[in-house]
Protein backbone atom coordinates (compact mmCIF):
# COMPACT_ATOMS: atom_id res chain seq x y z
CA UNK A 1 0.00 0.00 0.00
CA UNK A 2 2.86 2.34 0.85
CA UNK A 3 4.43 1.73 -2.56
CA UNK A 4 1.13 2.60 -4.27
CA UNK A 5 1.01 5.91 -2.42
CA UNK A 6 4.63 6.59 -3.31
CA UNK A 7 3.93 5.82 -6.98
CA UNK A 8 0.95 8.17 -7.05
CA UNK A 9 3.00 10.90 -5.36
CA UNK A 10 5.86 10.38 -7.82
CA UNK A 11 3.50 10.73 -10.79
CA UNK A 12 1.88 13.79 -9.23
CA UNK A 13 5.25 15.46 -8.66
CA UNK A 14 6.37 14.59 -12.18
CA UNK A 15 3.23 16.08 -13.70
CA UNK A 16 3.94 19.22 -11.68
CA UNK A 17 7.19 19.47 -13.62
CA UNK A 18 9.54 18.08 -10.96
CA UNK A 19 12.77 16.44 -12.08
CA UNK A 20 13.83 12.91 -11.13
CA UNK A 21 16.36 14.33 -8.69
CA UNK A 22 13.71 16.44 -6.99
CA UNK A 23 11.32 13.47 -6.76
CA UNK A 24 14.01 11.17 -5.34
CA UNK A 25 14.80 13.82 -2.72
CA UNK A 26 11.21 13.32 -1.49
CA UNK A 27 10.86 9.56 -2.02
CA UNK A 28 13.37 6.84 -1.21
CA UNK A 29 13.21 4.95 -4.48
CA UNK A 30 15.68 3.56 -7.02
CA UNK A 31 16.08 5.00 -10.51
CA UNK A 32 14.77 1.78 -12.08
CA UNK A 33 11.61 1.84 -9.97
CA UNK A 34 11.06 5.52 -10.66
CA UNK A 35 11.51 4.89 -14.38
CA UNK A 36 8.74 2.26 -14.34
CA UNK A 37 6.43 4.48 -12.34
CA UNK A 38 6.86 7.51 -14.56
CA UNK A 39 6.90 5.95 -18.02
CA UNK A 40 3.25 6.91 -18.59
CA UNK A 41 3.33 10.28 -16.81
CA UNK A 42 1.92 13.07 -18.95
CA UNK A 43 3.93 16.27 -19.20
CA UNK A 44 3.18 19.42 -21.12
CA UNK A 45 5.80 20.73 -23.52
CA UNK A 46 6.41 23.64 -21.15
CA UNK A 47 7.06 21.23 -18.27
CA UNK A 48 9.46 19.18 -20.39
CA UNK A 49 11.41 22.28 -21.38
CA UNK A 50 11.50 23.43 -17.75
CA UNK A 51 12.94 20.08 -16.62
CA UNK A 52 15.54 20.11 -19.41
CA UNK A 53 16.54 23.68 -18.56
CA UNK A 54 16.79 22.93 -14.85
CA UNK A 55 18.90 19.87 -15.62
CA UNK A 56 21.31 21.93 -17.71
CA UNK A 57 21.46 24.62 -15.03
CA UNK A 58 22.17 22.02 -12.35
CA UNK A 59 24.94 20.46 -14.43
CA UNK A 60 26.52 23.88 -14.98
CA UNK A 61 26.31 24.67 -11.26
CA UNK A 62 27.84 21.30 -10.37
CA UNK A 63 30.62 21.88 -12.90
CA UNK A 64 31.37 25.32 -11.44
CA UNK A 65 31.45 23.91 -7.90
CA UNK A 66 33.68 21.00 -8.89
CA UNK A 67 35.99 23.36 -10.80
CA UNK A 68 36.27 25.65 -7.79
CA UNK A 69 36.97 22.69 -5.50
CA UNK A 70 39.62 21.37 -7.90
CA UNK A 71 41.21 24.83 -8.15
CA UNK A 72 41.25 25.10 -4.36
CA UNK A 73 43.00 21.72 -4.04
CA UNK A 74 45.58 22.76 -6.64
CA UNK A 75 46.20 26.08 -4.89
CA UNK A 76 46.60 24.34 -1.53
CA UNK A 77 49.08 21.89 -3.05
CA UNK A 78 51.17 24.71 -4.53
CA UNK A 79 51.02 26.59 -1.23
CA UNK A 80 52.23 23.57 0.74
CA UNK A 81 55.02 22.88 -1.78
CA UNK A 82 56.25 26.48 -1.69
CA UNK A 83 56.07 26.58 2.11
CA UNK A 84 58.35 23.52 2.24
CA UNK A 85 60.65 24.98 -0.43
CA UNK A 86 61.01 28.40 1.23
CA UNK A 87 61.12 27.23 4.82
CA UNK A 88 60.84 29.99 7.41
CA UNK A 89 60.63 33.45 5.81
CA UNK A 90 63.17 35.70 7.52
CA UNK A 91 63.70 39.45 7.76
CA UNK A 92 65.98 39.56 4.71
CA UNK A 93 63.31 37.78 2.63
CA UNK A 94 60.74 40.38 3.66
CA UNK A 95 63.18 43.19 2.88
CA UNK A 96 63.82 41.91 -0.65
CA UNK A 97 60.11 41.20 -1.26
CA UNK A 98 59.30 44.76 -0.21
CA UNK A 99 61.97 46.20 -2.49
CA UNK A 100 60.48 44.36 -5.46
CA UNK A 101 57.04 45.61 -4.45
CA UNK A 102 58.36 49.16 -4.24
CA UNK A 103 60.01 48.77 -7.64
CA UNK A 104 56.59 48.09 -9.14
CA UNK A 105 54.21 50.12 -6.98
CA UNK A 106 56.29 52.72 -5.17
CA UNK A 107 56.89 56.41 -5.85
CA UNK A 108 60.44 56.80 -7.15
CA UNK A 109 60.71 60.31 -8.58
CA UNK A 110 60.34 62.34 -5.36
CA UNK A 111 63.37 62.88 -3.13
CA UNK A 112 62.02 61.95 0.29
CA UNK A 113 58.47 60.68 -0.19
CA UNK A 114 58.12 56.95 0.46
CA UNK A 115 54.80 55.94 -1.07
CA UNK A 116 53.12 52.72 -2.16
CA UNK A 117 49.82 52.80 -4.05
CA UNK A 118 47.54 49.88 -4.82
CA UNK A 119 43.89 48.85 -4.94
CA UNK A 120 44.50 45.40 -3.44
CA UNK A 121 43.94 45.41 0.35
CA UNK A 122 46.42 42.56 0.90
CA UNK A 123 49.16 44.52 -0.89
CA UNK A 124 48.50 47.54 1.30
CA UNK A 125 48.59 45.37 4.44
CA UNK A 126 51.91 43.84 3.40
CA UNK A 127 53.26 47.31 2.58
CA UNK A 128 52.42 48.59 6.05
CA UNK A 129 54.09 45.54 7.59
CA UNK A 130 57.18 46.14 5.45
CA UNK A 131 57.38 49.84 6.26
CA UNK A 132 56.86 49.44 10.01
CA UNK A 133 58.46 46.07 10.86
CA UNK A 134 61.30 45.93 8.33
CA UNK A 135 62.13 49.59 7.69
CA UNK A 136 61.14 50.61 11.24
CA UNK A 137 58.98 53.54 10.17
CA UNK A 138 56.79 54.67 13.10
CA UNK A 139 53.28 53.33 12.67
CA UNK A 140 51.65 56.58 13.75
CA UNK A 141 53.69 58.59 11.22
CA UNK A 142 52.24 56.86 8.15
CA UNK A 143 49.66 58.84 6.21
CA UNK A 144 46.93 57.57 3.89
CA UNK A 145 45.26 59.15 0.89
CA UNK A 146 42.47 57.39 -0.95
CA UNK A 147 41.63 57.79 -4.62
CA UNK A 148 37.86 57.39 -4.80
CA UNK A 149 35.00 58.13 -7.19
CA UNK A 150 31.92 60.30 -6.87
CA UNK A 151 29.62 57.27 -7.29
CA UNK A 152 31.07 55.64 -4.17
CA UNK A 153 29.88 55.90 -0.58
CA UNK A 154 32.91 57.92 0.52
CA UNK A 155 32.59 57.45 4.29
CA UNK A 156 32.01 53.72 3.90
CA UNK A 157 35.16 53.38 1.78
CA UNK A 158 37.21 55.34 4.31
CA UNK A 159 35.93 53.00 7.03
CA UNK A 160 36.86 50.01 4.85
CA UNK A 161 40.46 51.17 4.39
CA UNK A 162 40.77 52.15 8.03
CA UNK A 163 39.94 48.54 8.99
CA UNK A 164 42.38 47.22 6.39
CA UNK A 165 45.28 49.47 7.44
CA UNK A 166 44.41 49.56 11.16
CA UNK A 167 45.53 53.19 11.13
CA UNK A 168 43.77 55.95 13.02
CA UNK A 169 41.30 58.19 11.25
CA UNK A 170 43.50 61.25 11.77
CA UNK A 171 46.17 59.56 9.62
CA UNK A 172 43.83 59.74 6.63
CA UNK A 173 44.11 62.97 4.71
CA UNK A 174 41.32 64.28 2.49
CA UNK A 175 40.65 61.72 -0.28
CA UNK A 176 41.06 62.56 -3.94
CA UNK A 177 37.62 62.10 -5.50
CA UNK A 178 37.27 61.70 -9.24
CA UNK A 179 34.06 61.89 -11.21
CA UNK A 180 33.26 58.70 -13.11
CA UNK A 181 30.38 56.43 -14.09
CA UNK A 182 29.00 53.54 -12.04
CA UNK A 183 29.84 51.19 -14.89
CA UNK A 184 33.55 51.74 -14.37
CA UNK A 185 33.59 51.30 -10.61
CA UNK A 186 31.69 48.01 -10.90
CA UNK A 187 34.97 46.50 -12.11
CA UNK A 188 36.65 44.58 -9.22
CA UNK A 189 39.83 46.66 -9.44
CA UNK A 190 37.78 49.77 -8.62
CA UNK A 191 35.75 48.10 -5.87
CA UNK A 192 37.12 50.22 -3.02
CA UNK A 193 39.16 52.74 -4.94
CA UNK A 194 42.93 53.02 -4.62
CA UNK A 195 44.91 53.45 -1.42
CA UNK A 196 48.22 55.32 -1.10
CA UNK A 197 50.28 55.05 2.07
CA UNK A 198 53.22 57.39 2.48
CA UNK A 199 55.90 58.77 4.79
CA UNK A 200 58.64 61.36 4.33
CA UNK A 201 62.24 60.46 5.12
CA UNK A 202 65.07 61.12 2.67
CA UNK A 203 67.53 58.70 4.31
CA UNK A 204 65.16 55.73 4.24
CA UNK A 205 64.10 56.61 0.69
CA UNK A 206 67.77 56.59 -0.39
CA UNK A 207 68.22 53.17 1.23
CA UNK A 208 65.17 51.82 -0.61
CA UNK A 209 66.36 53.11 -3.98
CA UNK A 210 69.89 51.82 -3.33
CA UNK A 211 68.53 48.37 -2.49
CA UNK A 212 66.48 48.32 -5.69
CA UNK A 213 69.53 49.41 -7.71
CA UNK A 214 71.66 46.61 -6.22
CA UNK A 215 69.03 44.04 -7.23
CA UNK A 216 68.65 45.47 -10.73
CA UNK A 217 72.42 45.64 -11.26
CA UNK A 218 72.76 42.03 -10.11
CA UNK A 219 70.19 40.98 -12.70
CA UNK A 220 72.15 42.60 -15.52
CA UNK A 221 75.24 40.55 -14.59
CA UNK A 222 73.48 37.18 -14.80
Amino acid sequence: MARVKDRRLAIKLREQGKSWTEIRSVLTVSKDTLSRWLKDACLTEEQRQKIVLEGKTRRIENYILSTKARRKRIDETYLQNKAREFGKVNKRDFLVAGLFLYLGEGAKSTRSRIQITNSDPSIIQFSIYWLTKILKIPYRKIKVQLHLYTDMAIEREIDFWQKITMLNRDQFIKPYIKRTSSLRIDHPSFGHGTCSIYYHNAKIKDEIMAGIKVIMNSATRL
